[in-house]
């Protein structure tokens, strides 16, 4: 196999760009959202558990992190987490596979935690609609969190069918055989 393209999320997205980007995504969807459930639902809105929303909202980072590995299943041995701190309080997760793993295969482990974590958090809406300032809020934490996702799943849907993706500490190495 050789290597048809390498990206390297950290110099072509810088961590302040993707930070802003998905900060941005962010507060437009959680003003879409609160503004359409809030013409949807009625009912008085409740506070009472703020501290379960804010351990929730610190948990739903590492569970957006394991979300992605759940697809990856044969590729367990290979994997190695790297965390990175930024203005000494924002921690981020690196998870890096040492051994190549099929397009389709990694194309599935980008949208995992999009799909189901998103689908929790809108049965929640409808389950706990007194709750639903806290749910919009961590919805559209959680599509920020999924925004540099989907900006390398478009660079990955565009490589040839058959290819293999590898990462590095670089990046990620797009493979094809010879």
């Amino acid at each position: 196999m050789h290597c048809w393209k390498s990206y390297n999320v950290n110099r072509k997205y810088h961590f302040f760009r993707i930070f802003t980007t998905s900060s941005f995504i962010s507060l437009l969807v959680f003003l879409f959202i609160y503004v359409l459930i809030q013409t949807m639902a009625s009912g008085q809105l409740k506070d009472n558990h703020a501290i379960t929303f804010f351990i929730i909202l610190i948990l739903l980072y590492p569970l957006h992190k394991l979300c992605h590995l759940l697809p990856l299943k044969c590729a367990y041995g290979k994997i190695k987490l790297k965390i990175e701190w930024y203005f000494y309080i924002l921690p981020t997760m690196q998870l890096n596979i040492f051994t190549p793993v099929s397009k389709v295969q990694y194309s599935l482990a980008l949208i995992f935690p999009f799909f189901v974590i998103n689908s929790i958090l809108i049965a929640m809406l409808f389950v706990f609609p007194s709750y639903r300032h806290y749910i919009a809020i961590l919805l559209s934490y959680h599509i920020g969190l999924c925004t540099p996702d989907f900006k390398f799943l478009k660079t990955l849907l565009a490589s040839p069918s058959g290819a293999f993706i590898e990462e590095n500490e670089n990046g990620y190495e797009i493979l094809v055989k010879n």
